[in-house]
This record gives C-alpha cells, sequence and structure tokens, in this order.
C-alpha cells in the first residue's frame, strides 16, 4: 500500500490516553502512516520513550500505520543523543580558524607571538564572554602565512609560508620584503564554533557516532518491527553547524567563521594542493586581488567537504536503514542559498541527499507565500520569495526524478511555524503549488499533543480539539493523499535542465538558479534541475547523450541551461565538449574563469565557444528550438504547469499562482487524446473540450485565483463536457439576492461543537466586527421558496473566512476550501420553500487573543476577518 502521507507526532511524554487520542484523530484523516518526533522528548531512548513507542507501535499495529522515527533527542540531527557529550568528547566538532596580525613598513626581522593567536581576537566589548579555556588549550596551529596587501581587503597571491619559522615556545621569527603584509594564523580548535555537543560531518568515526546512539537503539528494542510497522528514520535538517548564528550568508570568507575541518578534509586537501596548501589556505578566509588561487582553494574545500559529508553521513545511514530493512528520509536547510554553504547548510543540496531514499525539503514558515512569488518578506528571517516560489519545490522534485534511488520519489515537510492564522485555504494552496513542481510525499507539520496553545510552531491540526477547522483538515488530506498516488510512479515531461548551481555559489558571484527557474515557470516550460555530479557520471544515474537530447533516468532534456558564474569547473566544459551536438547554453553572460576539478585539463577558451543568452532573450530561444510545448494565449505567467507521463498517458497538472487575476483563455498542451478534468475534492470528473492541432490539443480553460486543475489523458466517454464557472453562471438568466435574513448561531472551537442561540441578522456582516475574539463555526441559516425546481443552480458567496460548508434540505451540497465560494446545488433544490444552511470554519488565530500570549513572537500578521459577509446570490434557470 502506497503511504504517501506521514505527518509529525510530537511527543514530549504524553499520557497514554492522549497518545491514543491523537493517533486515532490521525487516523480519521485517512492517513496511513506517522512520524514520531520528541519535541523533546526527556527519556529519548530511555525507559520513558520505550514505554511511549510501545504504545504508539501498539496504536498503529492496530489500525495499520506505518511509523517513522525522527532520529535525534532534539532539532535538528546531529546531537546523537548526547553522545558526544557523555561517550565520545574526543569526537567532537573540529575547526580551521583564522587569527590575523597586520606588518607594515621597511624590511627587518619580526617576532610574532604565534601562541597568542591560537584563539579568537576579540573586541573589549567581548571581554567577559564564556570561553571554553580547557579546550582552548588544545588547539594546534596549522599553518602561518603571510599575503602581502594588494588595496582594501584583497591581496596578491605570492604568498609567504612562516610554518617553519616558530619555534617551541610559540614564537615565530622572520623578515619580510618590504610592504604591507597581513600574517594569517591558522590552527585547528574544538572550540569558538557551534554546538560542541554536535557531530563532526567531516570525522567517519564521529558522524557513526549518530548511528550508535539513535539507529542501533532503536533497533536494539524493536528490531522485529524495521519493515513492518516502522518504515524507517527522518533526519531534519543536519548541517555541518560550524557557527550558532541562524544566518544564510556562511560562504567561505565570512568573517570570524570558522570552517569544518578534520583529518580526512587535510588529506584531501593535500592530495589536490600538496606542498602549496599552506600558502594557499589563507585564501579560505582572504579576498585575493587575481581571482586565481582563492576561487580554485575556495572551490576545492566546498568539494571535499560536501564528499565528506555524504560519504561520512549520509550514505553510512542510508546504507544501514537498507541493510536493516527500512528507509531513510529527511531534508537539509535549503533556504536562501545555505543549500550551497557552510554554517545551518549541508554544502550541496544533492550530495546531502545521497543515502535518503527519497529526495526531501520543507516548506515552513511562510518560506511560500500565495500572491508573493518574487518579494523578499518578512518572516522568522528574510525570505527570498524567489528562490521558494521557483526553485526549491523543482529542486525537490529533481532529485526524485534524477536520481534512481529515490524512486520517484520527493518529501516536503509543510505548513509548520506559519502561525494560527494559516487555515486549510492556504495550506491547499501551498499543497498545490508543491504538487504542481511533482512533490508526491508529504510530512504535515505538526501533530502537537501539548496543552492548547503550544506555542511551538503552530498550527497545530487538531491542537486538542481547539481547532476549528480539524474536520476539513482531514478533507485535505484525504485529497492529497489521493493526489501524491495520481502523481507518483510518472515519468516527468521536462523540455529542458537547470544547472544547479551549488558548485557556482561556491567560489563567487553567480546568477543564482531561480532567477532562471522563474523565466521558465513563468513560460509554462517545463524542467528539471541537474547537478554535475550527474553529468560527471551519466552511468550511475542511468544516462546518456544521443545527439541533441539528454537522458537521465529516463528523463529526457533538449538543453542544458547553465546560470552565469564568475567561476565553472572544468567537468561542465568536459561534458560540452565531449557532447558537442547537445545545447549547452550559458543564461546571463559567460563565465569569467575556469577551475580544476579533477575532469582533465583546464581550457580557457572553451566557455567563449558555446552560446550565451540574455534572460529575457530566453523564452524566444526555446520557441524557436521546439522547446516550449506547453503555451497559452493570452501569456499569462502566474500559471504553473506540471506535466508527466505514465502508462503511454499524459498527465497535466495546473494552478493559477495570481492572488488576484482569473486565467480565462486557451492553451496548448502535447496530448493527442481526451483530456479528463478531475476533482478529487469534491469527487467530479468532466471531459474537457478540445481541438486537435499539430503538435498537441488546443483547449479553452478558467481557473479562478489559487485554484488547480488535474488533467489526465484517458477516454472521457459519457462524461459531461466540463465547462467554467464563469460559463455555468452566465446560462443562469435568474438571480436571487441572499445576502439578508439570515439567522447566526456561533459555536467556539471544540470537540464536539457546541452552538449557542441563534441571532437574526438584517444583513451580512464580519462576525469579527461584532465578535474580535471568536474563533469556531458559524451557522448560517435561512428559507428560500422557488416556484418551481429548478433545472441548474449555483450558490455564490463574495467573501467567506474561510471554510464554507454548504447544506440544502438537510443534503450535503458540497464544501468550498478555497475561493471561489461557489457550489451546485440544484439537486437539492425542490418546489416551494427550501432550507440553506452555510456553515463557516475560522482558523484559531482570533482565539489567540483571548489567551495570554509568550514573550516572543516570530513574525507578525494581519488578523483576517471571520465569517460569510458581502453578497450571497443562487442563479438558476
Amino acid at each position: 500500500m502506497d503511504r504517501p502521507i506521514f505527518p509529525f507526532l510530537w511527543m514530549r511524554g504524553e499520557e497514554e490516553s492522549i497518545l491514543r487520542r491523537e493517533i486515532a484523530k490521525i487516523s480519521e484523516c485517512g492517513i496511513r502512516a506517522v512520524c514520531v518526533e520528541a519535541r523533546p522528548h526527556d527519556d529519548f531512548c530511555g525507559e520513558g520513550w520505550w514505554h511511549d513507542m510501545d504504545i504508539v507501535l501498539d496504536e498503529a499495529r492496530k489500525r495499520d500505520l506505518r511509523v517513522w522515527i525522527l532520529d535525534d533527542r532534539h532539532f535538528p540531527t546531529g546531537y546523537a543523543n548526547g553522545l558526544i557529550e557523555t561517550k565520545y568528547p574526543e569526537r567532537k566538532k573540529q575547526y580551521l580558524a583564522c587569527t590575523v596580525a597586520d606588518v607594515f613598513g621597511a624590511s627587518r626581522q619580526l617576532t610574532l607571538n604565534v601562541g597568542r593567536m591560537l584563539k579568537p581576537s576579540i573586541g573589549f566589548w567581548e571581554i567577559g564572554n564564556p570561553v571554553d579555556c580547557a579546550e582552548r588549550a588544545n588547539n594546534r596551529l596549522l599553518a602561518l602565512t603571510a599575503l602581502r596587501f594588494e588595496e582594501g581587503r584583497r591581496f596578491h597571491e605570492d604568498a609567504v609560508d612562516l610554518t617553519g619559522c616558530v619555534d617551541g615556545q610559540g614564537f615565530a621569527r622572520f623578515t619580510l620584503p618590504e610592504g604591507a603584509w597581513r600574517v594569517h594564523a591558522l590552527y585547528l580548535t574544538r572550540t569558538d564554533g557551534g554546538n560542541p555537543a554536535y557531530i563532526n560531518m567531516l570525522d567517519a568515526a564521529s558522524a557513526h557516532t549518530q548511528i550508535e546512539g539513535v539507529y542501533e537503539a532503536h533497533y536494539a528494542r524493536y528490531g522485529a518491527e524495521f519493515g513492518k510497522t516502522i518504515a524507517g528514520f527522518f533526519s531534519d535538517e543536519p548541517q555541518f553547524g560550524n557557527i550558532s548564528e541562524q544566518v544564510f550568508d556562511t560562504k567561505l570568507g565570512r568573517a570570524r567563521m570558522p570552517l569544518p575541518w578534520s583529518g580526512e578534509m587535510e588529506s584531501m586537501l593535500r592530495e589536490r594542493h600538496g606542498d602549496s596548501l599552506n600558502r594557499r589556505l589563507p585564501f579560505l578566509f582572504a579576498e585575493s586581488a587575481k581571482k586565481t588561487v582563492e576561487p580554485q582553494i575556495r572551490y576545492d574545500y566546498m568539494d571535499c567537504a560536501t564528499r565528506l559529508y555524504a560519504g561520512n553521513f549520509s550514505r553510512p545511514i542510508g546504507d544501514w536503514c537498507r541493510a536493516h530493512g527500512v528507509e531513510y528520509i529527511g531534508h537539509v536547510v535549503e533556504d536562501n542559498g545555505v543549500h550551497s554553504r557552510l554554517g545551518l547548510g549541508a554544502g550541496h543540496w544533492f550530495r546531502a541527499m545521497e543515502g535518503q531514499d527519497m529526495a526531501g525539503i520543507d516548506v515552513i514558515g511562510s518560506q511560500y507565500c500565495f500572491g508573493a512569488p518574487y518579494q523578499t518578506r518578512k518572516g522568522m528571517t528574510e525570505v527570498d520569495g524567489e528562490f521558494f516560489h521557483y526553485a526549491l519545490g523543482k529542486l525537490g522534485a529533481s532529485g526524485g526524478h534524477l536520481d534512481p534511488k529515490k524512486k520517484g520519489r520527493t518529501m516536503c515537510e509543510l505548513f509548520g511555524a506559519y502561525g494560527w492564522g494559516f487555515g486549510v485555504r492556504d495550506m491547499k494552496r501551498l499543497l498545490d503549488h508543491l504538487l504542481c513542481c511533482g512533490v508526491n510525499r508529504l510530512v504535515p507539520h505538526a501533530f502537537s499533543m501539548a496543552e492548547y496553545p503550544d506555542y511551538d510552531c503552530p498550527p497545530h491540526f487538531y491542537a486538542r480539539g481547539h481547532n476549528p477547522e480539524f474536520p476539513y483538515f482531514a478533507r485535505l488530506m484525504q485529497y492529497a493523499d489521493g493526489m501524491c498516488k495520481v502523481l507518483s510512479g510518472g515519468l516527468h515531461a521536462a523540455s529542458v535542465a537547470v544547472l544547479y548551481d551549488g558548485e557556482l555559489d561556491w567560489s563567487g558571484e553567480h546568477l543564482p538558479m531561480q532567477k532562471l527557474c522563474r523565466v521558465l515557470t513563468e513560460h509554462q516550460v517545463e524542467f528539471d534541475i541537474v547537478c554535475l555530479d550527474m553529468l560527471r557520471d551519466l552511468e550511475a544515474y542511468r544516462g546518456c547523450v544521443s545527439g541533441k537530447t539528454l537522458n537521465i533516468n529516463g528523463v529526457s532534456f533538449g538543453a542544458l541551461l547553465v546560470p552565469w558564474a564568475e567561476n565553472i569547473p572544468q567537468s561542465l566544459l568536459t561534458f560540452a565538449g565531449e557532447h558537442p551536438e547537445f545545447p549547452v547554453l550559458f543564461c546571463g553572460g559567460r563565465p569569467d574563469r575556469v577551475l580544476r576539478d579533477g575532469s582533465g585539463e583546464r581550457d580557457p577558451a572553451l566557455p567563449g565557444a558555446l552560446p550565451a543568452i540574455a534572460l529575457e532573450d530566453l523564452p524566444g530561444w526555446l520557441e524557436t528550438m521546439g522547446l516550449r510545448p506547453i503555451r497559452t494565449e493570452p501569456a499569462f505567467a502566474p500559471l504553473r504547469v506540471y506535466h508527466c507521463r505514465r502508462d503511454g498517458k499524459q498527465i497535466f497538472l495546473l494552478m493559477n499562482e495570481s492572488a488576484n487575476e482569473r486565467f480565462e483563455g486557451e492553451i496548448r498542451l502535447p496530448a493527442a487524446g481526451p483530456l479528463v478534468w478531475t476533482d478529487l475534492l469534491r469527487g467530479s470528473r468532466s471531459v474537457l473540450g478540445t481541438v486537435p492541432e499539430e503538435d498537441g490539443l488546443r483547449a479553452g480553460l478558467e481557473l479562478f485565483p489559487g485554484e488547480c486543475c488535474l488533467l489526465t489523458e484517458e477516454d472521457g466517454e459519457n462524461l459531461p463536457l466540463w465547462r467554467g464557472l464563469s460559463g455555468h453562471l452566465a446560462d443562469c438568466r435568474l438571480q436571487e439576492d441572499l445576502s439578508g435574513d439570515w439567522r447566526l448561531a456561533l459555536a467556539p472551537a471544540a470537540d464536539p461543537p457546541v452552538f449557542g442561540e441563534a441571532e437574526q441578522l438584517a444583513t451580512l456582516t464580519p462576525v469579527s466586527d461584532r465578535h474580535p475574539g471568536f474563533s469556531g463555526l458559524m451557522r448560517y441559516e435561512k428559507s428560500l421558496v422557488l416556484p418551481e425546481k429548478p433545472e441548474e443552480a449555483w450558490l455564490v458567496a463574495k467573501q467567506v473566512f474561510e471554510v464554507m460548508r454548504l447544506t440544502v434540505n438537510g443534503e450535503d451540497a458540497g464544501i468550498c476550501l478555497t475561493p471561489p465560494y461557489a457550489l451546485p446545488i440544484a439537486e437539492h433544490l425542490r418546489a416551494g420553500e427550501n432550507r440553506i444552511t452555510v456553515e463557516v470554519s475560522s482558523t484559531p488565530a482570533r482565539d489567540q487573543l483571548n489567551i495570554p500570549q509568550p514573550p516572543f513572537d516570530f513574525m507578525h500578521e494581519a488578523l483576517e476577518p471571520t465569517g460569510m459577509f458581502g453578497s450571497v446570490t443562487l442563479y438558476y434557470r
């Protein structure tokens, strides 16, 4: 059985009855798996944890659920359940750090107390800050190197290695040529960096501690359940963690940033740089004027670091899991470019995913914001809208499409930390966005069993009965389950490949890949993001180049689009040179220089031989090359398209991501047979009217803001012809204004809800105008008299906040999770009196006004109104 949804279940040591009730609520949603997370659990991998896990597994077996386990005592992964602190202090993280001394003036012998330089220099305002003096005593000099100033912060590359000048007492005596110099003391340390209790990703023994501390402990207790009730393990944002700040500008050269280090790293770099390494290491921290040594050593450092991350952490855990009958999944921090950086990042997204059985990303904390695709927004951090809107989902899906180990599966953790105002309306928009990127496995964040309100990264879906929208969250999960299954097992139908910009970011400036992804998305050009490792070893990815086509794991591309970068690795040019018929196109300009990466001698002339194009000219070039099979008339940039093939049939998923503009026009799709529009939320199917053309089909289409449609190539015989809402309403010649004379009853959020006494409303106004702190259910009732039963009828409500459930004469007439709030009701109407009931559910956001709040805020957001107001109209004929 395919189980594409497995939400987080936060465990803190709750009572058995609460644990069982929460799992029952998860099961009520039609969800068939769960991922347990210590948030934190004080006795993780102790008797308390095993007691709670026994209950979870028992309940899971009763309900035929599968259980994933988040692999640490607390977020993020890498604490190894505390074993670094309690058992292996020698496995603490190691860093390469740098302090400097400036030397100006004439040539003369100087003496430098290098022993005093084996710790960070500070400002006077930092005097008294706590330091680990005992650990600092173990710091060790690696190299002492002098760089000659050029201008400002830049240095000449003719470095002088002074390491041999350091005596046994830690003093260096040396003479430098005349001029201005900076002496760099590069030393190894296990302090003054990130969290010292976390594993070192660059050290095999340290990284293995994660397996010992968590994986082996669970296997010892539950080995018989591995591959049965227990599905596998989930790593949550493992990272280099070389600094403690939550920042994203963690490229090499960042001021006062120590670098992850190990004996393995040193050996790899010395193999590449030999006796020159000491003279080149300062350029991991300092900027060169000539830009020859600096970009190369920075590229090599990041290349080695990310290979060690994959080889020491990701691959061994994945291998261990598969050897024990379970799978390994998770995600790293991707935000704002850190997917290719140090600090919070893992340096290279694709390498970080190497050991995992699914590709993984997360979209939480206002990262995707419907209607704001390219703004830099303010959430818990600044949010690069372009990256999250145009690149992240496609990055994740590309890993699932192109890595054979992933079996077409891409997982996304979603919904968490958006706040209590993030209800099922916004959840569906985010969900549809991810589906339209190719995501087909979901980890909703989160089911929390804490007392309501839990301030830890809401929304929480059940919230001990205090979330009024929980029944509709369940409906959303049933829709999500069906959509994931439709999109699973298919083959992505891409036109072009975009080169992953990780290596481009390591050593210089570049055009972020999201800029290129945006152009393609806004012109409905399907693409995947490929990394250089795939091009270096096509065979490992079931790939080949045949003439003008690149194929990776069954996905075919008609061109490779490369974002502009100052520096590119030689292997890209080697690939282009070996396959001259296949189009490789630089977008935004040609690179400035070529870096060695073990793929042969550099060819500085070759970049000039490859074509380059401005971003604004790219859509026209793609049209000329026949790489724009999907087109709209008129052009409509907010229309997102996902196209795949399964069992020889075409599948298209379309979403209007404009917050305000309706799409009404024509779309051309590369399909041959009839196209069936399936609405899995409402359970309806209709056949789309199409006109055959030389390269596919042309169809009229209407999509309201936020609306998503699933089109499948299949026999549409006996299905009604699809018509847009505007067409249906235009056919209804009669209208009746239902905006007045409603009776309204309120039920505060509870399970089950209890409604109070109804009040009569002359006109519809927001409930929040009169009850600003109310969250819950709002039941509107009225009677309607019709002279005869209509042939067609639609009820349309202009303003609803935010879920609408409609009942007509006691019969369920449907729900609307998102606008437009319009439902067909003719089959439920009759001649004479009709009773109309509209039940509106709010988010818990306004209830927070009634509750003492914590002394912190993750972000600030405006409160939306509640209830149904404005015009309510019956269209009929």
